[in-house]
């Protein structure tokens, strides 16, 4: 949708003198300016509908559908957390789900990943637009769980050096942290932050 950018409501045609006291007036600047006021009701309706369905609102969620936002100044911005809870089975982290996501591992489990910028699978995206991270606060059972990653589609997995070949959670208090990201078809990064104590 098109958002118009001057009004195309035309109040200046309507004749504000009329019908004039005292005088036979007119019928023809009667209908004139019903006309008048009829199409200038329906085009405030056409663009009212589009403000309430295409611009930034501060009672509704917004979906700005991958515009850009530019020349932006961010103070006391929040970021979407998800609690996952406790875990059992193979799960998967849905980038739409939050930056900031938290589980509760009670398994050995494998973690794949879903609708990050660049997935060919899922975003439909035949050039990737941007990119994106989710954070990962993990915690054990209490009881020693391993957690693997997998993908599809051919898209690798590039870990920095500090991550640990076999990836163990020990802890129900003490997280393990770890961020991933990924802004194209081939790969996806994650970078091993630590157990937080």
């Amino acid at each position: 949708m098109t958002i118009t950018t001057n009004s195309s409501i035309n109040y200046l045609s309507i004749n504000e003198n009329f019908p004039v006291a005292g005088q036979d007036n007119d019928t023809q600047t009667f209908r004139d300016n019903f006309d008048t006021i009829k199409t200038s009701l329906s085009s405030a309706k056409t663009e009212i509908n589009e403000l309430l369905g295409s611009v930034a609102r501060l009672d509704n969620d917004n979906d700005f559908g991958l515009n850009t936002i530019q020349n932006v100044l961010f103070q006391n911005v929040r970021e979407q957390k998800l609690d996952g809870g406790a875990v059992t089975i193979s799960t998967t982290i849905d980038f739409q789900s939050g930056s900031y996501q938290i589980f509760r591992v009670g398994a050995n489990i494998t973690v794949d990943f879903l609708n990050f910028p660049g997935d060919p699978v899922y975003t439909a995206e035949t050039t990737p637009i941007g990119w994106g991270k989710v954070t990962l606060e993990l915690y054990s059972d209490g009881a020693s769980r391993i957690v693997s990653f997998s993908t599809s589609s051919g898209t690798t997995i590039k870990k920095d050096s500090s991550f640990p070949a076999t990836l163990t959670l020990t802890s129900s208090t003490n997280p393990v942290i770890i961020e991933v990201w990924r802004h194209s078809l081939e790969t996806i990064y994650m970078r091993y932050l630590g157990q937080f104590s």
